[in-house]
C-alpha cells in the first residue's frame, strides 16, 4: 500500500528539506530603524552600516547565526514589536509593553542621550523654551520626559518623520529649536550641515540605553547576552 501511495514522496521531501534546514544555519530576521551614526541605511546600496550594525554583525559570527537586517520606519517598526513577522529588533528601549513579547540582551548597543539644539547667537533662546516652537521626532518622546525642563511644556511641539527632516527643519529656521538625540544631531551636523552653527544644551539626567531583543522563545538569551559581552569588552564600545 506505501509503494503506491502518492503522497509518499512529498512526505519523503518534506522530511529531506526538514533534516537540512535543521543542520543549516539558524536564520533570524531582524528590523532595526535608519538612525545614524548606529544605524546607518544607504538607500542606492541598500545596506547598512554603523556602530550598532558591526555589533550585531560580530554577534551573527560568534553564535554561528544568519541574522537579516531590514530597515523600517520607526512609526512602523513599534507596530510590527506584537506581530510575528521579524524575529529580533535592536537600538530599541526596554518598556515594559515591550517585554510583553520579547526577551531583551542585558548588555545595550548603545545609551542614548538627547541635547537641545537651537541656531548659533539666538539670544531670545536663553533656554526657555515657552512660547517657542520645538521640534522633535515622531514616535520619539523625548520632550515627553523632559516636559518642565527649560519650560519645554509650555513649548509648541512640532513633530517630523525623520531625524534628517527635523534637523532640516531647524537649519531653514521652521522652528526654533529641536529635541533629539545629541549623537544623532551632532552626526547630521557634520556630514550634512558642517556650515550651520547651534548652540547645545545638554540633557545630562537624561540617558535611554537601547538593546537587542529576541521574539520569546527563539534563542537562548543567555547564550546572547554572553557573546555579546564578549564582544562589548574587546571593543570597548
Amino acid at each position: 500500500m506505501l509503494k503506491n501511495n502518492p503522497i509518499l514522496p512529498v512526505i519523503l521531501l518534506y522530511l529531506l528539506i526538514a533534516a537540512t534546514d535543521a543542520n543549516g544555519t539558524e536564520k533570524y530576521i531582524c528590523a532595526t530603524t535608519h538612525y545614524p551614526p548606529y544605524s546607518t541605511f544607504d538607500n542606492s546600496k541598500k545596506v547598512f552600516t554603523g556602530s550598532d550594525i558591526n555589533i550585531i554583525q560580530s554577534l551573527s559570527k560568534s553564535l554561528k547565526i544568519d541574522i537579516e537586517i531590514v530597515n523600517l520606519p520607526w512609526a512602523r517598526l513599534k507596530t510590527e514589536i506584537p506581530q510575528n513577522n521579524y524575529d529580533c529588533f535592536f537600538s530599541l528601549g526596554k518598556f515594559p509593553h515591550r517585554e510583553e513579547y520579547l526577551d531583551y540582551t542585558s548588555i545595550p548597543t548603545h545609551v542614548t542621550k538627547i541635547a537641545i539644539f537651537a541656531p548659533k547667537g539666538d539670544k531670545d533662546m536663553n533656554l526657555d523654551l515657552s512660547n517657542k516652537i520645538v521640534g522633535v521626532h515622531r514616535g520619539i518622546n523625548f520632550h515627553l520626559d523632559i516636559p518642565s525642563l527649560h519650560k519645554l511644556d509650555k513649548a509648541t511641539i512640532h513633530k517630523f518623520p525623520t531625524n534628517d527632516i527635523l534637523f532640516e527643519m531647524l537649519v531653514e529656521e521652521r522652528v526654533d529649536a529641536i529635541v533629539m538625540s545629541q549623537t544623532v544631531a551632532e552626526y547630521l551636523l557634520q556630514t550634512q550641515h558642517p556650515n550651520f552653527r547651534v548652540d547645545v544644551h545638554h540633557i545630562k539626567s537624561y540617558e535611554l540605553p537601547v538593546y537587542l531583543a529576541f521574539r520569546k522563545g527563539t534563542i537562548n538569551i543567555n547564550k546572547v547576552n554572553k557573546e555579546l559581552n564578549k564582544i562589548k569588552s574587546a571593543s570597548n564600545l
